[in-house]
């Protein structure tokens, strides 16, 4: 499916710069923090429209946020089949201590917990630590 398809499958208006940040989003290997897009894109630098750009991805389901240690969010392109009802998101991710990069690891589902009587779960991520494949 094509960058314009995805777009408009998710409700999105294409314009140029949200094809372009999702291209960039979907050819990383790592998700990216709103510093990181800007950098990546100098020409169309606009820091409230790269905000509401990446909010909106978000707000769709053809991305997902994920806060570091630090506090800063991350953006990491969802999978394909992901839409704004059905985020592909709930699995591990893991963060290299040497160069901060913040990876999707797909393929490591979180685990159903069961909370006592009365508790609701809002939110739930598992974080692995170490060293990534080019920093080990």
């Amino acid at each position: 499916m094509s960058l314009d398809e995805q777009l408009r499958s998710h409700g999105l208006r294409v314009t140029g710069i949200r094809r372009d940040v999702l291209d960039l989003l979907q050819r990383s290997d790592r998700a990216l923090s709103h510093a990181d897009v800007e950098r990546a894109l100098p020409e169309r630098a606009d820091r409230v429209t790269l905000f509401r750009v990446l909010q909106s991805f978000e707000d769709a389901g053809l991305a997902h946020r994920v806060l570091d240690v630090q506090g800063t969010s991350r953006y990491a392109s969802c999978s394909t089949e992901c839409d704004a009802h059905a985020h592909h998101d709930v699995h591990a991710h893991f963060r290299c201590t040497a160069c901060s990069g913040v990876f999707c690891l797909e393929r490591v589902a979180l685990p159903e917990v069961n909370v006592p009587k009365g508790f609701t779960v809002t939110a739930s991520r598992l974080e692995l630590e170490g060293r990534c494949s080019s920093c080990a």
